[in-house]
C-alpha cells in the first residue's frame, strides 16, 4: 500500500465469495483490540494461503475477531461460509497486506542491554503531540500512517540536529565578519 492509501486512510474493495466488502486499515485506537486477535498469526514465520489455512482450525474465534475489525464483512456471511477456508485464508492474506505495518516481521538487531531504550506509547504520542499533531487526530490515524508520521518527525529532527551542528561549527571557525555573512545568506 502507497503513502496515500495510508495518509488517507482508505479501504481496500475486496470480493469475499459472494459479498462486496472492505478492508480496512486498523486505527492506533482499536490497536489493542486488533493485536489480541492477530497475534496468532503474527507469530507465523511467513503469511501464505497454507500457512494461514493450517491456522483456522484453532484459531477461527481470533480470526472472526480480525475481520470484525479490519472488514466490512457481515458475520452471517462469514458464518455461512466457515467451510471454506481457502477463502477465509485469502481473506487473511489481505487483511494482512492492508495491515501491513502491524503484520511487518521487525528485524533483529543486536544491542546490549544498556543501549535499549525502553519506549512507550505515550513517549510516541507526545513526540507527535510536539511536532503538531492533536492527540484525537493521532487516534484516529491507521497504524501505517502513524509509522510513517513518526519516521519523518524523526528524520526533520536528524536533519534539524544536523543544521544546528553545521552552523555550530561555521560560528567557531569563522571570523565575526564570515558569521554575518553566513547569517545574511541564511535570510534571504
Amino acid at each position: 500500500m502507497n503513502d496515500f492509501f495510508l495518509l488517507n486512510n482508505e479501504s481496500l474493495p475486496y470480493v469475499f465469495v459472494d459479498q462486496n466488502i472492505e478492508i480496512k486499515q486498523i486505527l492506533v485506537k482499536d490497536l489493542n483490540r486488533f493485536s489480541q486477535f492477530a497475534g496468532p498469526i503474527k507469530k507465523l514465520e511467513s503469511y501464505s494461503v497454507e500457512t494461514i489455512t493450517a491456522l483456522i482450525g484453532t484459531e477461527i474465534f481470533n480470526i472472526m475477531g480480525l475481520c470484525s475489525l479490519a472488514t466490512s464483512l457481515d458475520p452471517e456471511n462469514f458464518a455461512k461460509h466457515i467451510a471454506n477456508q481457502d477463502a477465509i485464508a485469502e481473506l487473511v492474506l489481505k487483511i494482512i497486506q492492508v495491515n501491513e505495518a502491524f503484520f511487518k516481521k521487525e528485524k533483529q538487531q543486536s544491542r546490549s542491554r544498556s543501549e535499549v531504550n525502553e519506549s512507550t506509547w505515550f513517549d510516541s504520542f507526545q513526540y507527535l503531540i510536539s511536532c503538531g499533531h492533536r492527540p484525537d487526530d493521532i487516534l484516529n490515524m491507521s497504524y501505517g500512517a502513524f509509522l510513517k508520521y513518526i519516521e519523518a518527525a524523526q528524520r526533520n529532527e536528524r536533519q534539524n540536529i544536523k543544521n544546528t551542528a553545521i552552523a555550530v561549527r561555521i560560528a567557531m571557525q569563522s571570523s565575526k565578519q564570515e558569521w554575518e555573512k553566513s547569517m545574511k545568506q541564511l535570510e534571504k
